[in-house]
């Protein structure tokens, strides 16, 4: 693994303003008794980053000011705490960036993602914008042989698509998806590989996207030139698709989800709302639908799941990943991140 250097150099969010980050040098942190240390080897850019560098409401309570961002990585581990003996050095390793005490009610009854006492690395706490970073163990799930430092470095996002899909029927079903952001984008591709006989994958107007979305497999695309219910209710024989996946964080694309859903459906929402949205609740009420809220990845069997299809499947996760950079070039990432024209991006460290 070789000599592990005295300091580093790591993206902190040091300024409460948008973008607001410098490159500072940090001393390489030295994993606590449960933790392992970890060389980067990538480092995707997520949603969440985007809200740290615009510094919304959401940042300014939650990121304390300092802090080195970044929670969708993965990389080799070159050191394990005293308390360590599911890991060792050489571990090939991503993040979930979930940090659950594994103590609480909610992690006992199966769902540490929700942890009573959990929080979130990178946000909470230092994270991968950075060539070194410390990490619990018990968050440092192993990776499979021959899977690809990018593809690993992008199981946060992907486990987010899979656990929202697989929250009501795939296989054989009728799916739509409302959001074609790259987890959006992640859900087209595991929809098809997972076997759903139907996907529609809805945007507003993100050309870029939404051709991503037609390249994956996509069997209707829609966008803001259309009657986004009146195109389902047509392609469904007038019933409605079985699963849908709000993935936008819009109230109309939240409304729209609803409404086309069938009798008897199923909604899982992962999107987040800036305001309250107004529900029709009374169509949930009336067409018996089964409604969900997502918050990350079930673990492990979201994580199982994920990399059954990524070692196994054909998963189509080099068309959503479109641009990789070096560390250096973080903010460039960023403001591409911000534009819309790309997928999923990514900082590779080595």
């Amino acid at each position: 693994m070789g000599t592990i250097p005295e300091t580093m150099l790591a993206w902190t969010k040091m300024r409460p303003e948008e973008d607001g980050f410098e490159l500072i040098e940090h001393p390489i942190p030295s994993p606590e008794a449960k933790e392992v240390l970890v060389k980067t080897l990538s480092t995707s850019i997520c949603g969440t980053d985007l809200h740290i560098w615009k510094w919304d409401d959401w940042a300014k309570s939650e990121v304390p000011l300092g802090t080195i961002t970044g929670h969708e990585t993965c990389g080799y581990v070159v050191a394990v705490g005293s308390s360590v003996n599911s890991h060792k050095v050489g571990d090939f390793i991503s993040v979930e960036c979930h940090l659950a005490d594994w103590d609480c009610p909610r992690c006992e009854e199966g769902n540490a993602h929700i942890c009573e006492n959990g929080s979130i690395f990178g946000v909470h706490s230092n994270g991968a914008f950075a060539p070194y970073f410390t990490i619990l163990a018990s968050s440092a799930r192993h990776n499979p042989p021959g899977l690809e430092p990018r593809h690993a470095s992008m199981q946060d996002p992907l486990g987010n698509a899979i656990h929202t899909l697989t929250g009501g029927p795939v296989k054989d079903s009728t799916i739509a998806i409302h959001g074609l952001g790259p987890i959006g984008l992640f859900a087209v591709d595991v929809a098809l590989q997972m076997g759903a006989s139907k996907i529609i994958a809805i945007d507003w107007d993100n050309q870029y996207r939404m051709d991503i979305a037609r390249n994956l497999g996509a069997d209707l695309v829609l966008g803001k030139d259309d009657d986004v219910q009146a195109a389902i209710f047509e392609a469904t024989g007038g019933k409605g698709v079985d699963n849908s996946c709000e993935f936008s964080g819009s109230s109309a694309a939240l409304a729209n989800a609803i409404k086309t859903t069938r009798m008897g459906g199923y909604l899982n929402i992962l999107g987040v709302y800036g305001s309250e949205p107004k529900v029709p609740i009374n169509d949930i009420v009336f067409r018996y639908l089964h409604v969900k809220g997502i918050n990350g990845r079930r673990m492990w069997a979201t994580w199982d799941t994920m990399q059954e299809l990524m070692v196994e499947g054909e998963l189509k996760i080099h068309d959503v990943l479109t641009h990789r950079f070096p560390p250096n070039a973080f903010k460039t990432a960023i403001r591409l991140m911000l534009s819309g024209e790309c997928g999923k991006v990514v900082l590779d460290f080595n």
